[in-house]
């Protein structure tokens, strides 16, 4: 019995060490090949603090036309917008809520203002950022007409090459890089006192580099505690990185703008915050 014992010992002590061995090498390839990526036509501007849901005054202002406009006329070169993508409809309907279905089965939101709208009255030399709510729900055919539709919307100009869509399914959100938009893959790092924050870092980088994304979408987390922890940051090196939820201090925000893998800010949580003075041009 011993023997049989030490023999299945053995046997997962020699599984341990080749799982080991492969992810060391796996990490290290990434590494190697991340670091000889060119990321040039990633959202490199030195006004990296954009607006989350434009700048509002009360709930019912976030993601309208007024917010937006009242946030790029203070110095904001982007914007964070939530929509959904309406079957029915075929069409996008900026809301951060998910909408209501009435007796017939139709969407019914808190306000109907159409992506269109919103872009024909605020996207003139504008940046977006798209937090696409209902991607990872779309059925295939539905994603290829979403694909559709939101390439009749942005066809005018450079429009297409000013906007990133943001989303947590890398095989969904791939269709759209492959359909030529810019796309944000959003990861759900671990508070840096978690054993597994490290671990859950590289696996996100190993998920980046076998997608196709253009960058990852992160949320900061909280002040003594991030998400976004120097070991994420170590792990993630060479990655443009989008984040968001940012805690409202002026030092962290200045050591976020200044790291060139930092493309884009977002401050604050569920919070108006003016910060848009901010940047680190020369």
């Amino acid at each position: 019995m011993m023997y049989s014992f030490m023999k299945k010992f053995k046997i997962l002590l020699c599984i341990s060490f080749v799982l080991t061995a492969l992810s060391i090498y796996i990490n290290w390839y990434v590494n190697k090949e991340l670091s000889q990526r060119s990321y040039t036509g990633t959202y490199q501007n030195c006004h990296k603090i954009w607006a989350s849901r434009g700048l509002y005054e009360n709930r019912k202002e976030q993601n309208s036309i007024v917010s937006f406009q009242r946030a790029f006329s203070l110095g904001a070169i982007g914007g964070e917008v939530d929509f959904y993508y309406d079957v029915k409809l075929d069409d996008f309907i900026v809301s951060h809520d998910r909408p209501k279905k009435d007796k017939n089965g139709v969407n019914i939101y808190q306000k109907k203002l159409t992506l269109n709208e919103l872009l024909i009255a605020t996207s003139k030399n504008h940046y977006f950022w798209f937090d696409y709510k209902n991607l990872d729900r779309l059925s295939a055919d539905e994603t290829k007409r979403a694909i559709t539709r939101l390439k009749n919307i942005t066809a005018q100009g450079d429009l297409r090459n000013r906007i990133y869509l943001e989303g947590s399914n890398p095989l969904k959100l791939s269709q759209y890089t492959n359909a030529g938009f810019n796309t944000i893959l959003a990861v759900g790092l671990l508070p840096s006192d978690n054993i597994f924050s490290g671990f859950v870092a590289k696996v996100y980088k190993v998920v980046y580099y076998f997608s196709n994304v253009t960058a990852l979408a992160i949320q900061y987390g909280k002040f003594d505690n991030p998400k976004y922890s120097s070991e994420a940051i170590n792990s993630l090196s060479n990655i443009p990185r989008f984040i968001f939820h940012v805690p409202v201090d002026e030092a962290l925000i200045n050591s976020l703008i200044k790291d060139s893998n930092v493309r884009v800010v977002l401050v604050g949580r569920d919070l108006s915050v003016n910060k848009y003075n901010m940047n680190v041009c020369i």
